[in-house]
């Protein structure tokens, strides 16, 4: 029997670390995070927090700024900390050894599927403008880049994979073929990992086997989404899982998350969202003070 797999690189309750930037994602962080992207267990990193003996105090800055930034190296009032901070390895039932050595064979799993063309089967869960965001003067822009189509689990070259994947498609294959959730279909693609999320592309050989019953989303219902769009803060459970909410790329972020989730129908604060009362707001309170995470204590201060 084939063995199942999971997506390893985004396995949840692995790593922890609280530094000041992690506080919106509850200081959790995924093993692609920490050991692929970063690299900083155990080690860690160094970081360096600027800071303003006026702000400090509460007193305004001489020059108008309301906030410690670049133009502030040359100022008197100006000093940084150095912070080290170490992420922290949770037991999820593996010591680290173990669960390196899960992690080990994942990852040559995936580099036998990125050298060759996969052969893919699932349902699709959803389908979504593939959307990225650019700074534009004091707001922001949307530009698409044809579609995301989402699967909650399916077969990778034979191998059962219970895990989120997608495949990006253009939008012109999206107008001809005409893809919807409930989908059942077999292609072939080039896998690629996009921060750990399992991504296909250049796909073809498209197979359907069975139509769902939703309407199909073509390039033209996305180009009022463009225009009257709105960013929610702190990347909300409740938007991830409407169908409305998009998490994006942000095109040279600057200080800040590299993505951000996007509300398609405008709504302003999520918290007063009444598109799908069903979807329950699971963790998006600012803060994570001496809150309980996997059985320990966060002492993280904002």
């Amino acid at each position: 029997m084939i063995e199942q797999k999971k997506n390893l690189y985004k396995q949840s309750g692995v790593f922890r670390c609280i530094h000041d930037v992690h506080r919106h994602f509850k200081s959790e962080l995924s093993p692609f995070y920490i050991l692929t992207e970063k690299n900083c267990y155990p080690d860690g990193c160094v970081y360096f927090n600027w800071k303003c003996r006026l702000l400090a105090k509460h007193k305004t800055c001489f020059r108008g700024f309301s906030h410690v930034g670049r133009k502030c190296f040359n100022c008197r009032y100006f000093y940084e900390e150095k912070q080290h901070h170490f992420p922290e390895f949770v037991n999820t039932g593996d010591d680290f050894l173990s669960f390196m050595e899960r992690f080990e064979e994942f990852e040559v799993w995936v580099n036998h599927l990125r050298n060759k063309r996969v052969s893919v089967e699932g349902i699709i869960d959803n389908v979504i403008p593939d959307l990225v965001m650019m700074k534009m003067g004091s707001g922001y822009v949307l530009k698409a880049n044809g579609f995301l189509i989402r699967f909650d689990d399916g077969y990778l070259d034979n191998t059962p994979f219970a895990d989120t994947f997608y495949l990006s498609i253009s939008a012109l294959t999206q107008n001809k073929m005409l893809f919807r959730r409930g989908d059942s279909l077999e292609f072939e693609a080039s896998l690629f990992i996009d921060r750990g999320r399992f991504k296909f592309k250049k796909s073809g050989r498209f197979h359907l086997f069975e139509r769902g019953n939703d309407k199909p989303i073509k390039k033209v219902d996305v180009l009022v989404s463009l225009k009257t769009f709105s960013i929610q803060e702190n990347q909300p459970e409740k938007c991830l899982r409407c169908e409305h909410g998009v998490l994006v790329d942000l095109i040279n972020p600057g200080i800040g998350p590299s993505r951000s989730v996007i509300c398609l129908k405008g709504v302003a604060n999520y918290n007063l969202c009444t598109l799908n009362m069903d979807t329950p707001d699971l963790n998006n309170n600012d803060t994570c003070i001496n809150i309980e995470w996997r059985g320990k204590n966060c002492h993280h201060v904002l």
